[in-house]
Parts: structure tokens; C-alpha cells; sequence
């Protein structure tokens, strides 16, 4: 497989008005290798399409539209594939700004190109995990501003997805 096989518009093939984002569409195939657990069980690792991914999806995908209804676009013209996109996620545990604690991640891209980066399918400068009391604090912050995005309070198109 190849992660020029992943969509860059989310625009139905058969539909043209049809658009889905996040956990709506469908991944043409698993980010890696199918693997089994010790006891057998099938493993089949699928790309993140849930937080800070579909946030930049659906930024692309209301303005695209947007472009499609006023004219300015007959086609899709910005384009979000996973293959060349970035995601971060802070799983926090713990409770507590002096005990909590939390694993911070960051890859890139998404989906491993191995054409690009053969040893590893990632950008190793780019793609890194940390576990320790500062992701807590990360965590706990990113909880207010996203609260204050979703607001629409003055400035939330500074904070990012």
C-alpha cells in the first residue's frame, strides 16, 4: 500500500455533496502490518481519526464547502491527507497538578510513508513520547482552551485543533 491511497478531500466518489470526516470515513487499509496478540487474537492498527486529526479534516472540509457554495471552487481545492499530516495526543492519568501524570505523543505523518522515511515510516525529528507530570499539566490547560474555542470567546481561531 502506498499513503497516496489515503483521501485528501473526504468528498464522496459517487456523491459530490456528500463529505465525511473523522471516524465517518472509511481508511482504504491499516496503517501497518496486521499483528496477533500472545493468546491469538487479531490485531489491526488503524490511524487516529478522533481528536486533533479530525479537527484539521473538518477545517478543510467546512471550508472547502464553503468555497463549493459561494462560487469560488468547482472543485475541492485544500486538501488534509493523513499521509502527509501531523497529530498530536496527551492521555492524561492521575489526578492532581503535583501527581497527575500523562503520556504526550506526537507523529508524523500519520500514516508511515516509507518512501520518504524507509528505516521507520516517520519522521523521527517529528515523532516523539514522553510520559511524565508536564503532559498533566498540558492536558489540563488544552481542556480550558478547547472550552474557549468551542465558545467562540474572543481569539479562539488562535488555538489550535
Amino acid at each position: 500500500w502506498d499513503p497516496g491511497d489515503w483521501p485528501e478531500t473526504y468528498q464522496n466518489p459517487d456523491y459530490p455533496n456528500l463529505f465525511a470526516v473523522g471516524i465517518a470515513f472509511a481508511p482504504p487499509h491499516a496503517i501497518s502490518k496486521p499483528a496477533q496478540s500472545v493468546k491469538g487474537t487479531p490485531i489491526f492498527p488503524t490511524p487516529p481519526r478522533t481528536g486533533m486529526p479530525s479537527g484539521v479534516m473538518a477545517r478543510q472540509v467546512a471550508l472547502n464547502i464553503a468555497d463549493l457554495m459561494t462560487g469560488k471552487a468547482e472543485q475541492p481545492t485544500r486538501k488534509s491527507s493523513m499521509a502527509r499530516m501531523g497529530a498530536a495526543c496527551i492521555a492524561s492519568a492521575g489526578a492532581g497538578m503535583l501527581r497527575g501524570s500523562a503520556v504526550s505523543m506526537t507523529v508524523y505523518p500519520i500514516i508511515p510513508d516509507f518512501k520518504t522515511y524507509p528505516e521507520t515510516g516517520r519522521s523521527l525529528r517529528y515523532t516523539s513520547g514522553e510520559i511524565g507530570l508536564a503532559g498533566h499539566w498540558i492536558k489540563y490547560l488544552l481542556h480550558f482552551g478547547f472550552l474557549y474555542k468551542a465558545k467562540a470567546n474572543p481569539l479562539w481561531q488562535v488555538i489550535p485543533e
